[in-house]
């Protein structure tokens, strides 16, 4: 791996990472789909 592509890697790897984060933050934590997501938990409280 030659510098020009190390420098290119190093420059780009939190901003994807941070990207990848959000992208599913956003697709778990909408409102429809969070409370699919907690339905079971509350159904496990109830049945105790």
């Amino acid at each position: 791996m030659d510098l020009d592509s190390l420098q290119i890697y190093k420059a780009l790897r939190l901003p994807v990472m941070m990207i990848a984060i959000a992208v599913i933050s956003l697709y778990v934590y909408r409102k429809s789909r969070k409370d699919r997501i907690e339905e079971p938990k509350y159904r496990m409280l109830e049945e105790d």
